[in-house]
Formats: structure tokens, sequence, C-alpha cells
């Protein structure tokens, strides 16, 4: 069972040697992070017995809150952070040190700490480009890729997908602002004639129909089990060897994937991707080589 999530009030100094991990959040009531984490580490002490001193923890978090908890954790022994909604993009502003991958996808999913402040990462496209290929068979290059959203999960996907050389990103995203602060720096990057977006307002249904796309959900429609399809037309008018990837894994299918599995079209879930992420930010954050095998059997038995 996973403990409650902590407050940040609720956070006190770790006794040396102690060594603090968590993620940061809002919501973060879903995430299964500890539990990857910790199944990892487990067989890292197994060679070096002070990884049994390292602890993974879920931490929710108000945006308005993070400087101060960056601050605060840092004191407090935590050596390692990872973001999720809604802090990815927000923490570029109280940052000073970020990796030119994660400077390039304006995204930070991962924190290290060390020499006295925190450096950005982003193991999100990574861990996304691992996921896709292991659950779907496909790799980004050549593919026609949608990508619903425009926050940092949807900007780390759209440069790994940009930068394995796919044909063609189109952004579908509810705000015109947002979708446009995303699509035109991309655009001036890799060139017009290879990313889009569109609003709900835009969108064109005739770009879709009939033809074979690979559609990614970065957003966080589906969390709830009531949540109407983050796609705002039915995958059945998608060519039938298009396919589908929920970032979301909690629930493990939501409305979306329903809808995929009732055209036939191939799908999964962001079980993976956040494995193969997680995997990446305990490499940062260790120096070792991490099984991600270990982390996938944790998850299966914890959703059995």
């Amino acid at each position: 069972m996973l403990p409650d999530p902590l407050f940040l009030e609720e956070i006190g100094d770790l006794s040396t040697p102690r060594v603090g991990l968590a993620v940061l959040g809002r919501p973060i009531g879903h995430s299964i992070s500890p539990i990857l984490h910790h199944a990892a580490l487990s067989v890292l002490s197994k060679e070096d017995a002070s990884f049994d001193l390292w602890q993974y923890d879920r931490i929710d978090l108000e945006p308005s809150l993070l400087p101060e908890a960056l601050e605060k954790l840092s004191l407090a022994g935590y050596i390692g952070l990872n973001l999720t909604i809604p802090h990815k993009v927000e923490v570029l502003k109280v940052l000073n040190d970020i990796d030119p991958e994660a400077q390039l996808m304006g995204a930070v999913n991962t924190l290290h700490f060390g020499s006295g402040s925190w450096v950005g990462h982003n193991t999100d496209g990574i861990g996304l480009s691992r996921a896709i290929s292991t659950d779907l068979g496909i790799r980004f290059q050549d593919e026609c890729i949608l990508i619903i959203g425009a926050g940092g999960a949807a900007r780390a996907a759209s440069v790994q997908c940009l930068l394995e050389g796919c044909e063609f990103v189109h952004i579908l995203n509810r705000s015109k602002e947002r979708l446009n602060g995303l699509v035109e720096p991309l655009a001036e990057r890799f060139g017009r004639n290879r990313i889009k977006g569109s609003s709900l307002e835009d969108l064109k249904i005739s770009d879709f129909k009939d033809k074979k796309w690979l559609v990614i959900n970065a957003t966080s429609v589906g969390l709830s089990e009531e949540d109407p399809s983050s796609l705002p037309f039915s995958c059945s008018l998608l060519s039938p060897e298009s396919a589908v990837y929920d970032m979301i894994y909690n629930p493990t299918t939501t409305t979306l994937l329903k809808d995929a599995a009732k055209a036939g079209l191939d799908f999964s879930n962001g079980l993976s991707m956040l494995i193969f992420q997680a995997a990446k930010a305990l490499e940062i954050w260790t120096q070792k080589e991490i099984p991600a095998d270990i982390m996938f059997d944790a998850a299966c038995k914890h959703f059995q």
C-alpha cells in the first residue's frame, strides 16, 4: 500500500545518512512512483547497502509553493525530485542550471541537487520513445504524430519526435495562446513544414480522416474515469493502421483508450513511459544502471 501524499509543511529534515527523493505534483494521489523507485533501490542495495537509506515520497504541492519547496527539500536532505503536472514548465523560472535537452524541450521533469543547486533534466522524451517502441513497435522516424496538449509533457514529446526524424507533428490544444507558445519556437527550430498546431475551434477533421496517425495524449484528461476522451473525434475516423498512446497510466484504461480499442487500433497506456523515464531519472541520481524490468514487475503487481 502507498502511504498518503505529504504536504510541504509535513516535510522534516532527514537524519544523516538518509537520502530523500520525491515526486511533486497536484494532483499526486494517482502516482505510483514510490513503488517503482523503491523496487529498484532494493536491488541496488544488494550491492551497496547505503541505498537502503534512500527513500522516495509523494508530495502534494501547489505551483506557488514550488520555489519554497525546492529550498526546503534541499536543506532537508533531498537530492532528487521528479516533477509532474503542473510543475514541469513553471520550474524553469526558478532554475539557474538546465541541461541542453531539457532547455530545448522547454520543460523539466527531473531535478538533481549537487554543488549547492538544483540542475534540471528531462527524461520524459526518452521515456516516451522507449515506451512506444516497446509497447507498439513504433519508432518516431517517418511517422505522422498527433500530440494532444501543449504543457510540459507535450513539449518533451514534440521535441523527441522531431529529433528522432518524424515526418510531421500536429499539436492539438484548447488554448491558442499556449498552443502558439509551443508551436512557434519548434517551427523556427525544426521547420514549419514539420509542425502545425490547431485549437478545438480551428481543427479540421479532414486532416485525420482515414489517415495513419500515432496519437499521443499528453494532457491530464482521463485521470478521472468520468473524463471524456481527450481526442475531440472518434478514433474510428483514423486509418486502421493508426495507434494511440495515452500518457495516463492510472486508471489503466482511459476513455480515449476504450475508444481506440473499439475502433480496433493498437493502443497502450503510459505505464511503460513512467517506468522508462523513472529509470533514467534514478540513473541520474545514483550514477548506476537501473533495472527497468524490476520497476515494471513492481508496477504490474501493484495493479493486479
